[in-house]
């Protein structure tokens, strides 16, 4: 398939071109992977590149951008090459490589252009990730992507744009930072707001180097934040979820069996083992971790704000409303479900996306969608997601999705940014998980 940029991607495209340091906000759907591609085909094109590292989450680096190459015609020629363990074998035109690796490198005299893609992954000015890769940032090209266009914090801004100028434009010292822009509102100095007029000289400081695209100036959606919150597995559970996806069979605690008898009920179960709670071959619900739990949990203690929680299965909503304090059941709700959300009268509402995901407007109420467990489903995904995101939504949506990182969790992500729907999503699934695990 050919690709034909739309006018923005192009400026995208120009303004990578145009810039040794680039900062580029851009908005959900607009396609800042292949604006980047592109902008990247032209420096090899123009003999001004040999090859380029993405720095990126392990989802992204793995399935998103190799993914997107082979999608398109003009990108396909181009080799990509995950880095783990052996150094980069020179064959390669990208190298890609997660945040969590960065540590690892010793060497970027490989490559020409480092992009850090979903940069805010380097907010943390103390990272040692981060502290260990600048050193090596010499000649190269430094290019940051993100799809939220502001940050949910200024201060959060220095350890993206330093990585990016070497504290050129904000400080190299983040102390020196925030004493220059904010004030502290406490006697032990631990809470900090951006001093009158800040906000704006910070802007005009970066101006040079970003780039912003939103996605309401071109799209006919809002301005939506999305973020993933990732947890991690117990070793425990581990072990099981990896003996499952060998043996399609796992014993648990209580006695019982956990069977997949095929592919696509293999997805299911390590969703639900993803999840927490697993189904057993006799229909009884066994727990295995509350991992997920403790998340959700405390992302609705930090948002204090209404919520909608997107679960796949029924243990999963009957144990979020059973562990956490006044979550309602959309499946056992009585009466007039989108009046009471809309009117405040329910703080948290937990449902299943194909039950919810069509028919009512429930952006008078909240404006926040948490994925507890992922669907394959792009159409039950934005349905659901619609239910704030629509005319009337006041307020900048917010989707979170919780994760558990190289897991079918992962994969199951990566078919939804493709687009795939019915068997064939089923299969991108199996796919995407190949590669995760390879």
């Amino acid at each position: 398939m050919r690709i034909t940029l739309e006018p923005y991607q192009e400026s995208m495209r120009d303004f990578l071109l145009s810039k040794e340091r680039a900062y580029c906000c851009v908005g959900l759907g607009l396609g800042k992977t292949s604006s980047t591609l592109a902008a990247l085909q032209e420096l090899f094109v123009n003999g001004e590149c040999r090859s380029a590292l993405v720095v990126a989450p392990l989802r992204v680096a793995k399935m998103t951008w190799p993914n997107e190459i082979a999608k398109w015609d003009e990108f396909r020629w181009m080799k990509i090459e995950h880095l783990r363990n052996d150094p980069p074998s020179g064959n390669a035109q990208i190298y890609t490589i997660n945040y969590e690796r960065l540590d690892r490198l010793t060497d970027l005299s490989f490559c020409d252009v480092v992009i850090f893609d979903e940069i805010t992954r380097a907010k943390n000015p103390k990272s040692k990730r981060i502290k260990a890769i600048m050193p090596l940032l010499q000649h190269h090209r430094r290019w940051g992507l993100t799809g939220t266009p502001r940050p949910n914090s200024l201060l959060e801004l220095f350890g993206q744009v330093r990585l990016l100028d070497d504290g050129r434009r904000l400080s190299p010292s983040f102390t020196r930072f925030r004493d220059s822009y904010f004030y502290p509102t406490d006697y032990m100095r631990y809470n900090w707001v951006p001093q009158a007029g800040a906000e704006q000289k910070v802007y005009d400081k970066i101006s040079d180097l970003t780039l912003t695209l939103r996605s309401s100036d071109y799209l006919d959606i809002k301005d939506t934040i999305v973020e993933d919150i990732e947890v991690a597995l117990p070793d425990c559970v581990k072990e099981d979820y990896r003996e499952l996806e060998r043996e399609f069979l796992i014993n648990v605690p209580s006695g019982g069996e956990v069977v997949a008898r095929n592919a696509a009920v293999l997805v299911g179960k390590l969703l639900q083992i993803c999840g927490g709670t697993v189904y057993t071959d006799t229909g009884e619900v066994e727990e295995l971790h509350d991992s997920k739990i403790k998340a959700l949990r405390k992302l609705l203690t930090e948002l204090d704000e209404p919520a909608i929680v997107a679960c796949q299965y029924i243990h999963e909503r009957e144990r979020i409303c059973r562990e956490i304090p006044d979550c309602v059941d959309a499946s056992k709700f009585k009466g007039d479900i989108e009046t009471e959300w809309n009117s405040g009268k329910i703080k948290t509402l937990v449902a299943d996306p194909r039950s919810l995901g069509h028919g009512l407007n429930l952006q008078g109420g909240g404006r926040v969608i948490v994925w507890f467990s992922p669907t394959w489903s792009r159409e039950l995904y934005d349905q659901f997601n619609a239910r704030v995101i629509r005319k009337g939504q006041g307020l900048q949506p917010l989707i979170y999705r919780i994760l558990c990182p190289a897991t079918i969790d992962d994969a199951v992500i990566e078919s939804l940014r493709e687009k795939g729907e019915g068997q064939q999503a089923m299969l991108r699934i199996m796919s995407n998980y190949k590669a995760i695990k390879s």
